[in-house]
């Protein structure tokens, strides 16, 4: 089911959700330039408990987030070009108090044999977006 989201709702639609989640995870964030995964990506890590400034990994490529023993790593992808520099990342991805929030998800193909939750997200309209999870 698609969910129409508008930002000042984004909190309370994502919190059913990750009251649901159980780590570690990784979540995978697909949609246009502009749709909101960094906006989405922020809530959730807000949702962890992280007081610190998110902003958008794309120059770093991974940005790390520690919440007591939980390690948040905030992955985008948009800057690489395949599989084999995903895993050059050295991502520890089978750590149990982590969660892994990729943005871009969907410009590695192989990404999908990982398992994962996976947000899809559209533009409505400048204010609203279209959020499907698949989980």
């Amino acid at each position: 089911m698609v969910n129409k989201v508008s930002e000042s709702e984004l909190e309370i639609f994502l919190k059913s959700y990750l009251d649901k989640l159980i780590l570690p995870k990784i979540i995978g964030l697909s949609g246009p330039l502009g749709a909101g995964k960094t906006t989405i990506a922020k809530e959730i890590i807000k949702y962890f408990g992280s007081t610190e400034v998110v902003t958008s990994p794309t120059f770093n490529i991974v940005k790390q987030y520690s919440v007591g023993d939980l390690q948040i790593y905030h992955i985008d992808l948009y800057r690489l070009g395949s599989w084999s520099e995903f895993l050059d990342l050295d991502l520890p991805l089978d750590s149990d108090n982590s969660l892994f929030i990729i943005e871009w998800i969907n410009l590695i193909p192989n990404l999908n044999q990982l398992d994962m939750d996976i947000i899809e997200i559209t533009i409505e309209d400048e204010l609203t977006r279209n959020i499907k999870i698949y989980d």
